[in-house]
């Protein structure tokens, strides 16, 4: 699906981006080390548009820029969120939607790639 990239914020003692992806389903946040987004050609900028996918499953990695696995290790209703863990890193679902999908323990993969 197709996201708009929000805020982009450095968490420089880490290397890190937390990145805030919009879409009409709702919002994506996700951290990424820098040298994977370099690594990978990823260079984002606030206003462009990116396509994400977030899944229970691996599936086909061939067409994506970054893909990144962990587990979901909490939910919350008020608002909706739902938080996993990436190897370290987090992954914040802000949607009804995902609220829905995933329960806590459930493996999740965050997959981008720039709109070309």
């Amino acid at each position: 699906m197709i996201a708009r990239v929000g805020k982009i914020s450095r968490l420089d003692y880490a290397r890190v981006a937390r990145i805030a992806l919009e879409a009409e389903w709702g919002e994506v946040e996700v951290e990424i080390p820098e040298r994977v987004l370099r690594e990978a050609g990823l260079a984002l900028s606030e206003g462009d548009s990116v396509n994400v996918e977030v899944a229970k499953e691996a599936g086909s990695l061939d067409e994506w820029d970054v893909v990144m696995g962990g587990e979901v290790y909490l939910k919350a209703s008020n608002p909706f969120r739902v938080y996993a863990s990436l190897g370290g890193l987090q992954l914040v679902l802000k949607s009804e939607r995902d609220y829905e999908r995933f329960q806590v323990g459930e493996k999740v993969y965050v997959k981008l790639r720039k709109t070309r």
